[in-house]
């Protein structure tokens, strides 16, 4: 009776352990409906958000910069039962002393019984402090999670005070600015030997830190290896704002990373389009249309699916014959979201172009197309999406029974001079 009592003591200070986290000290007020504490560690400002129902482990997100910046993920992933820490190293360049400040930190939050795997959430300048400590301390980290980072750090050369703060940041730990041995970009291998998964948000018109010279980067590494990386490049975005409309998809692929079941599964394509995309024309659609013969190009591990709609249209109420075909409403657009794709090719807009769609509702074709990418683009996976200007259509008396009539103006001249233009909007 004694040992079991012994045993069923251990098993309960166990699962406290794993559950429940330890005091906090320090100021302690409310943040977004949760206990927020105040505290100083090596003389740099930290705070610890402490959700109402922790998930098993404790796991935690550490900003190294701009605490309540943009916070709909932190507040998200708090909802969900994750810690919010915040380390004050905002202004520091990844410098040696900070590096060591922030081990001290990670420290001190894995003895007050958060998770021994820090999710590491850097926007900007604190993308690169995230680098920089997952790169130094890599069997620490979780996943990062980066957005609009910067990758390398001589992009600051650009701006002249930026590049003079670097230098005099580094001067007080008696070392030359970082050259290419310190500088992130040189070092995304040691996030590949390690499998650190990463999630990439970027804004493609990013003009402070821009996605070429940046975040694709660690894109363009992660995926000549093979490795765990999601990444969102948002077009016409740019440097701000932060985050994401939608941030539970963000806080699935968190938890799949923290809890062991995210893994390399093959990358799958949605192929979404109309009678083009379906294959007809064709004399077999599963071998001979464009996503079949995707398929069989060599490469990564791909899955692709294929799930064009002969006459469907971008324009939600668009018809044929009297029939609704707009694809947003059509089955197959249940099917893409259970196939729940990583990269997404949208080829539609010529069966728009037939007369009785687009003189009754062309007003309506920007909407309608941003309708389907922001449906898309709050899927799970996260995809890619990617537009197609579809091919010109060769007006003969069968295209032309089927709708293609020429009252002014043809298919082909709608499509470069109407649907195009406004593709460029979206």
């Amino acid at each position: 009776m004694k040992r079991l009592l012994i045993l069923l003591a251990t098993a309960v200070a166990s699962f406290a352990n794993i559950v429940l986290s330890a005091e906090w000290h320090g100021t302690k007020s409310v943040w977004h409906g949760a206990d927020r504490y105040d505290f100083t560690i090596a003389g740099r400002s930290a705070i610890m958000i402490v959700p109402d129902n922790p998930l098993p482990g404790n796991p935690w997100i550490w900003r190294p910069a701009f605490f309540d910046a943009f916070p709909s993920i932190d507040t998200a992933m708090l909802e969900q039962g994750y810690h919010i820490a915040y380390y004050n190293v905002t202004d520091e360049w990844a410098r040696p002393s900070s590096l060591r400040a922030g081990k001290e930190f990670f420290d001190y939050a894995v003895e007050h019984g958060l998770m021994d795997k820090v999710v590491m959430e850097g926007l900007s300048r604190g993308g690169y402090y995230s680098l920089c400590f997952a790169q130094t301390y890599p069997k620490h980290i979780g996943a990062l999670l980066l957005d609009n980072p910067l990758v390398d750090i001589h992009e600051l050369r650009r701006n002249i005070d930026w590049w003079n703060d670097v230098t005099a940041k580094w001067s007080q730990d008696s070392l030359p600015p970082p050259g290419s041995a310190e500088n992130a970009a040189c070092n995304i291998s040691i996030l590949v030997d390690n499998k650190i998964p990463v999630l990439l948000l970027s804004g493609g018109a990013d003009t402070i830190v821009p996605y070429e010279r940046n975040g694709k980067i660690i894109k363009d590494t992660y995926q000549r290896w093979d490795m765990p990386l999601k990444s969102v490049v948002r077009p016409h975005s740019g440097h701000h704002p932060h985050g994401i409309d939608n941030p539970y998809p963000v806080a699935e692929f968190i938890y799949n990373c923290l809890y062991g079941q995210h893994n390399l599964r093959p990358i799958r394509v949605a192929c979404i389009g109309d009678s083009m995309t379906e294959g007809v024309g064709t004399d077999d659609f599963s071998t001979q249309s464009y996503p079949a013969q995707l398929q069989t190009l060599p490469g990564r591990e791909y899955v692709v699916g294929n799930f064009g709609v002969s006459c469907a249209t971008m324009l939600r109420n668009g018809t044929d014959a009297g029939r609704p075909f707009g694809y947003i409403i059509h089955p197959a657009m249940r099917n893409v979201i259970d196939f729940n794709p990583d990269i997404v090719i949208i080829a539609l807009g010529v069966n728009d172009c037939k007369s009785y769609n687009w003189e009754n509702f062309n007003s309506e074709f920007t909407a309608d197309y941003q309708s389907l990418i922001d449906t898309l683009s709050m899927l799970p996976a996260l995809p890619e999406i990617y537009l197609v200007i579809e091919p010109y259509v060769q007006e003969t008396p069968q295209t032309l029974s089927w709708g293609f009539e020429n009252k002014g103006y043809s298919t082909n001249k709608c499509v470069k001079e109407s649907i195009l233009p406004l593709l460029t909007t979206i």
